[in-house]
């Protein structure tokens, strides 16, 4: 994915300022360009007016639980985890969504700062969301409006974090949130913050495992449990909605995911595959452009992978990460890490 290279400023209110880096009209483009490649990459899905809704709506559908989940999982151990957090650090946080979550870790973080600096009624934190929708970055910043920290929104990707680590003040407490770790490749994702962290920074991200099977259950039964969730009718809609939203009809393609294993440094690692197949000759446009496709042709979409918990330990310690605190959920689902780069 490629950055655009370019970083625009711009006021949301008072004590509050929003840096672009993408935007909508060259969302539309990668739009084009991908589509006529026959691919869809995940970041798509969540851009303009109408991602950023259809997203909300996913992430509050009682059959796809899974980032709520995770929510819930940081609001039982958030104390537990900012005890390993130094005061004073700079809160980051990629695809921040909603920023209900980034709210959590915020108010905690400043009850810890206002404990060890009694004397100072300023926190001296700054928040900096980060997410490739303007709207959410808006919402999220709405979401921590009265709470007594700096804010800065930041609209690009993650591959931009070069560029945008400038903005930053240090040390930063680099979150990935929401399973968001999960829909990158293991490498790219672990060598791309491990380049971009300084001394003092820290890494905080959270997982949706591959559940282990029960009394009585096989690795069939977990299969059915992971295609269940992420082929519901909701999150399929949600995977559909770029054709739709361009002109296509609901009858002139389909939604199909995929279970399977991929060769890693670490062993067989279990990932979805998503795909939109066309089942007859149709066409889009997207803004001037004619977008063509023929029945059979397949639209390649993102993955999310499902590691068991010491599958992402061996990952962090291979790619040169120590980690400072771990949680897992009770059954086994769920998981938090903070981490830090190895000297």
């Amino acid at each position: 994915m490629e950055s655009t290279g370019k970083v625009k400023r711009g006021q949301a209110s008072e004590n509050e300022e929003k840096i672009i880096a993408s935007t909508e009209n060259s969302m539309e483009e990668k739009m084009c360009e991908s589509l006529k490649s026959h691919k869809l990459p995940d970041y798509l899905l969540y851009t303009g007016v109408g991602g950023a809704k259809n997203w909300l709506k996913l992430d509050g559908s009682g059959t796809f639980p899974v980032a709520r989940r995770l929510k819930d999982f940081l609001e039982e151990n958030i104390a537990s985890v900012v005890r390993f957090i130094p005061a004073g650090m700079s809160l980051v946080s990629v695809g921040v969504g909603s920023g209900e979550k980034e709210r959590i870790l915020l108010e905690e973080l400043i009850k810890k700062n206002l404990a060890e600096r009694p004397a100072s009624e300023k926190v001296p934190i700054i928040y900096y969301p980060v997410d490739i929708n303007s709207q959410l970055v808006d919402l999220a910043l709405e979401k921590a409006r009265d709470l007594p920290v700096e804010k800065k929104g930041i609209v690009g990707f993650i591959e931009d974090m070069p560029l945008l680590k400038e903005h930053w003040r240090l040390p930063v407490l680099f979150s990935i949130l929401g399973n968001t770790f999960c829909n990158y490749e293991p490498e790219f994702i672990l060598k791309l913050v491990y380049e971009n962290l300084e001394q003092g920074d820290l890494f905080f991200f959270d997982a949706s495992l591959l559940p282990e099977p029960g009394p009585g259950e096989d690795a069939q039964s977990v299969r059915k449990s992971v295609l269940g969730t992420y082929a519901s009718r909701e999150n399929a809609l949600f995977n559909m909605y770029p054709l739709l939203q361009y002109g296509m009809a609901p009858e002139d393609f389909d939604f199909e995911l995929l279970l399977s294993h991929v060769d890693s440094r670490i062993g067989a690692l279990c990932r979805t595959r998503k795909s939109l197949n066309i089942l007859k000759d149709t066409e889009i446009t997207i803004g001037s452009e004619t977008v063509s496709f023929r029945e059979g042709d397949v639209i390649r979409m993102g993955f999310t992978y499902k590691y068991t918990y010491d599958q992402i330990t061996a990952l962090l310690d291979i790619n040169r990460f120590d980690i400072l605190r771990a949680f897992l959920s009770k059954d086994g689902e769920n998981a938090i890490f903070l981490a830090k780069k190895r000297t």
